[in-house]
Parts: C-alpha cells; structure tokens; sequence
C-alpha cells in the first residue's frame, strides 16, 4: 500500500468511526476555538484565512504556514481578555520551514476564568453561612494544534495543510474533558490574488466528558440543582473561506478581503440561515506602508435581532487595528466592539512576533 493509500484510509477510517460514533451534536461545541486570535488577523474582522501566513497561519489556514524569507522559525504570542478583564485569552504559535515545499507548526491556546468563588459549602451544618468555607476555582478551555502546510510543486501557487488539535477543557474539580479534532485546509496564490479555505473539525471533533460528582454534596441536590452525566460530545465541521486581492500604488498597498464562516450545527441568528447551513460573511481591508507600518479595518458577525417592540434589526462587529514590523520583530493591535454602550463587549488584542 502507497503512502497516498495509506493516508487515505486513515481519514475514511476515522470519518466512519465519527459517523457511527454514539456522541451528541451539539450546537456552539468547542465554540472557544472559534473567537479568533492575533492582532493582524482580528483587526480584519477574522477575514484573514486567504491572506495570514507566518505562525498566526497554523490557526487560521494551515495551508498558509510559513516562515519570512531569510529566516527558519517565526514565533507570535497574542493576549487578550473579555469582559472587563474577567476572561483571559492566551494564544501562542511557532512556525518552521522544514523544507523549500514544508513549514510545520505548533499552537498553544487558552480562554479561562480564573478565581472562581465556590460556595458549595457556604453553609454550615446548623445552616448558617460561613464565609470562611468560600474557596476558588477556575474554568479553562486548552488546546494544542500540530500543524503542517505544503506546497504543490506540480501546480504552482496551491498549498495544502491540515491541523491535529488535542483539547482539554476543565471546570475546576467539578468535571474535565478530553477532546480530539482534524481539519483541512488549502490556499491559491496567484500574484496580487489570493483564496484559502479551511474545514474545521473535517471528522467532528470529539470530547468525552468526564463528571466528578463526589465534589457535589448534598445541600447542591437539596436545593433543586441536578448533576451532569458523563457524555461525548460532537463539534460539527464547519467551512471558513475568504479571498484577497493586493493594489500596489508606489510605496502603498491596499489589500482587500471578502469571506465568510459556514457552519452547519443547526440554525444561527446569522444574516443567511437555514436548518441546513448558516452563513456569516466578513470583511477585511489593510492599508500598508513599505510594508513596515499598517492600518486595518474589519467588519462580522452580522446578526438579525428580534426585539419586544422593534420586529427587526441588523447587528455587527466593526474592528480596527494598527501593526508595525521593525528589522525581525512585529506588533499587532486590534480593537474590536460588540456593543456601543458597554464596555465589557469591548475586546483589545495585542500580539507580538518574531523571527530567528
């Protein structure tokens, strides 16, 4: 059996054994994957998947997975928060040239919520509160992407990649789960002209949910609340595709991108929706200067929203952002804002890069 036979059989194997699986579909599954991250690539509303590359490309289009010209490895590490602060998102990435066709990669994310209070116990025996038998916990989704992109030298300007993602997810000592997903990706580049496209989760992405239920004591039943069973949960595949062009115009470059998320886990508040398929579109524009200094703009999540007294209205999410790059080291900013009248839907996405 040929290596090309091989491979082949594997993915039939493991999109049999997801099919047959006994798992729940649910909706918004592993939905921590899917915020986004790095600075340049949010400041694009997320439309970013013809045109990221470098580390940031084993997250969002694996195909894309590069290392500048010159160098061997690229690293970015990208924080941000939500809520005020009151979730922390962390994301790290490197990315290697392997060969003048292969860059590898590894990406590390976290979303927690950290310092819990658990007043399970509050209440002492003779039911009275104490105060003192507060403790803290914190809820963290992880995830760890190995990821790999290839050119094909017989069709210039097609690569492909692919990312294996393994997934932790933990509620304090309450309950934790495991979880293992594939997706696919390809890209085309064509001078100034540029598509990506990436399925996520190509088999569904799995995770098995494991519930301690010796942390939850009896006052937890007495007062109505019901324990979780163990389960499996199942992320549907999902498509996200977008498509570039580039004008020069002496020491400038505007780069214009169009795309949108498809998901088909059941009916979304999106612009397009249907039982079958819900479509969120996005765009993107960058402004650069000798490319060394940036200014992007971005645009999403556009959602139909039904109010008591107001039949309909149309919702989205504009972003901004500004980058820079200096000899082998870069900066990303991105803004965005869910909502015009509070800050905690506000959201600041700092990423740093570099290359060795």
């Amino acid at each position: 059996m040929t290596k090309t036979a091989y491979t082949l059989f594997i993915i039939v194997a493991i999109i049999i054994t997801a099919q047959t699986a006994k798992a729940q579909v649910v909706k918004y599954g592993n939905d921590f994957l899917n915020i986004g991250t790095c600075g340049r690539e949010q400041s694009l509303g997320g439309c970013a998947v013809a045109s990221t590359s470098e580390a940031a490309a084993g997250y969002w289009n694996p195909a894309n997975l590069s290392v500048p010209k010159g160098y061997k490895t690229d690293i970015c590490a990208t924080h941000s928060f939500f809520f005020g602060g009151l979730a922390q998102y962390d994301f790290a990435a490197a990315s290697y040239q392997a060969d003048s066709l292969t860059s590898v990669g590894l990406s590390f994310l976290r979303l927690g919520v950290d310092d819990i209070q658990n007043t399970i116990y509050l209440f002492d025996q003779n039911g009275e509160p104490d105060f003192s038998r507060i403790t803290y916990f914190s809820t963290a989704d992880y995830a760890l992407f190995f990821s790999l992109g290839r050119k094909i030298a017989r069709i210039p300007g097609l690569s492909v990649g692919g990312n294996v993602k393994l997934i932790y997810r933990m509620e304090g000592s309450f309950a934790h789960a495991y979880g293992f997903g594939i997706d696919l990706a390809a890209s085309y580049k064509k001078r100034d002209f540029s598509a990506g496209i990436i399925l996520r989760d190509a088999t569904t992405t799995f995770d098995v949910w494991n519930i301690n239920k010796e942390k939850f004591d009896s006052t937890y039943l007495a007062t109505g609340n019901s324990i979780p069973e163990n389960s499996v949960e199942q992320t549907a595949p999902s498509i996200l595709w977008s498509a570039a062009y580039t004008l020069h115009l002496g020491r400038f470059a505007f780069m214009g991108e169009i795309g949108s998320e498809i998901t088909f886990d059941g009916k979304r508040n999106y612009l397009i929706r249907s039982d079958f398929a819900c479509v969120n579109p996005c765009a993107g524009l960058e402004v650069s200067f000798m490319d060394m200094a940036f200014v992007r703009f971005g645009i999403s999540d556009f959602m139909k929203n039904n109010h008591l007294y107001i039949s309909r209205t149309y919702s989205y999410v504009p972003s901004l952002g500004a980058g820079i790059k200096v000899s082998r080291f870069s900066f990303d900013y991105a803004f965005m804002d869910a909502s015009t009248n509070s800050y905690e839907y506000r959201t600041n996405v700092f990423t740093l890069g570099a290359r060795f």
